[in-house]
C-alpha cells in the first residue's frame, strides 16, 4: 500500500482511556494499528469503524473510541486505506487468513444484506464484512457449491447451514467458478494423498467408515509418535476413532516426517474417544502435543477443523494468553468460538517427553 495514502492530518478525539483528550495533528497507519497525534490504537482492539459526516470513528474495545475527522482531500484515500488495513489485521486476527493470494469479490452475505468481500483462498472462503467480523468457511466443511437463479446467489451447503453470497453482479459466475474449483482441487490433492474419496480437509473419518484404517496409520505416523499412537488405539473405541488429513495455515518450520512422507504443510491427525474424553494426535507434522478434550467427538474435530487445526492458541496457558504471548491472540481468545469452546473443553496437554505415558493413563483418569 502507498505510504503516502497512509497519512493525513486532521483533529482527534479519544475517549474511555483514561480522561478524554483531544489536538490536532498528524495521522498514520500501520499494519497494525493507526496513530492519531500520541495516541496509538492497535486494530485487534477496534471492534467498529464507522464513517459518517465525514467522521472516522473507531469503536475500541473494551471502552471507548477514537474519532478522526478534518482531514479535507484526504479523508477518502485515507479512510479506505484505514478499513483496508484493519481488514487485513482482524482477518489474521480471528485466524481467518490464508498461507496463498486469495482471488478476491464484493458483494453481500444474502442473510441479512450486509456488504462484504469475499476472499477465496486455497483451503477456505474468507468473508470480511463491512459492518462485523471476519470468518472463514473452510471447504472441508462444505458439502456443496450451486448457484440459485431465482436469488442470484452462491450458496455454499456446510455443517451449520447453507452460507449464500449475493450481490456479485458479473462476477457471481466468477465466484461461482473460483469456489468450486478451489473446493475440487483440495479435494483431489487429499484424494491422491489417500487414495480414497473419502477424506475431506480437517474431517477425521471414522474407522468403521475405512477398512484401510490400519494401512493408513501405518503410512502417515511419524516413528516418533508411533508408540504414542498405538497406546491411544489400545485404550480407545476403535469404531469412532477418526483418522484425518488437514492443510496446515500455520506449518512449524521443523516437522515430524509420516512414514510415508505426506506433502508439504500437510498434516496426519487422530481422533480418538477415550474414557468419555475426546483426544488428538497429531501424527506427522508439526511436532504438536496431544490434547485431551471433554465432549463430543463430532463438535470437537469441527471445532478444530473451523481453526485450521491450528496448535498456538490452543497451547497457550490462561497466564500466557493473558500476557505477551497471547497478544497477537487475543481477539481470537475474545470471539473466536470454536477456539473459545475447544479451550474451555482441554482437560489435558501431553507434551511428548519421557513420561507420556504416564500422563496419558493420568489422563484417563481424570
Amino acid at each position: 500500500m502507498p505510504e503516502e495514502i497512509r497519512r493525513a492530518t486532521g483533529r482527534w478525539e479519544r475517549s474511555g482511556a483514561g480522561a478524554p483528550a483531544s489536538g490536532e495533528g498528524p495521522f498514520e497507519i500501520s499494519d497494525d494499528g493507526v496513530t492519531a497525534g500520541p495516541v496509538a490504537v492497535e486494530f485487534l482492539d477496534v471492534d467498529t469503524l464507522t464513517d459518517a459526516d465525514r467522521v472516522l470513528t473507531l469503536g475500541i474495545f473494551p471502552e471507548g473510541s477514537l474519532r478522526l475527522s478534518m482531514l479535507a482531500r484526504r479523508h477518502e484515500t485515507f479512510a479506505a486505506a484505514l478499513g483496508d488495513a484493519r481488514d487485513r489485521a482482524r482477518l489474521a486476527g480471528l485466524l481467518a487468513h490464508g498461507v496463498t493470494v486469495p482471488e478476491t469479490f464484493a458483494g453481500a452475505l444474502w442473510a441479512d444484506a450486509r456488504e462484504a468481500r469475499f476472499l477465496v483462498y486455497a483451503t477456505h472462503v474468507a468473508v470480511v464484512p463491512k459492518t462485523g467480523d471476519p470468518f472463514q468457511i473452510p471447504y472441508g466443511d462444505v458439502t456443496a457449491v450451486s448457484f440459485e437463479a431465482a436469488a442470484w446467489a452462491v450458496v455454499l451447503e456446510t455443517s451449520a447451514g447453507p452460507v449464500a453470497f449475493g450481490r456479485l453482479a458479473r462476477q457471481t459466475d466468477a465466484f461461482h467458478r473460483a469456489v468450486a474449483a478451489a473446493q475440487d482441487a483440495q479435494a483431489r490433492r487429499l484424494e491422491a494423498i489417500a487414495g480414497s474419496a473419502a477424506f475431506a480437509d480437517g474431517r477425521g473419518v471414522a474407522a468403521e467408515a475405512l477398512p484401510e484404517l490400519d494401512r493408513l496409520l501405518e503410512a502417515w505416523t511419524a516413528p516418533e509418535r508411533a508408540e504414542c499412537a498405538a497406546a491411544i488405539l489400545a485404550a480407545a473405541d476403535r469404531k469412532a476413532t477418526r483418522i484425518g488429513l488437514v492443510e496446515l495455515l500455520d506449518p512449524d518450520g521443523e516437522s515430524l516426517a509420516a512414514k510415508t512422507p505426506l506433502p508439504e504443510n500437510v498434516a496426519a491427525f487422530l481422533l480418538a474417544e477415550v474414557g468419555g474424553k475426546v483426544v488428538l494426535e497429531i501424527l506427522s507434522g508439526p511436532s504438536a502435543a496431544t490434547y485431551v478434550f471433554k465432549g463430543d467427538v463430532e463438535a470437537i474435530n469441527r471445532d478444530l477443523q473451523q481453526l485450521h487445526f491450528r496448535r498456538r492458541p490452543l497451547s497457550l496457558s490462561e497466564k500466557e494468553a493473558a500476557g505477551e504471548a497471547g497478544r497477537p491472540y487475543r481477539l481470537a481468545l475474545r470471539k473466536l468460538e470454536p477456539l473459545k469452546r475447544l479451550r474451555a473443553a482441554i482437560t489435558a496437554r501431553l507434551i511428548h517427553t519421557e513420561s507420556w505415558a504416564e500422563a496419558f493413563a493420568r489422563a484417563e483418569r481424570v
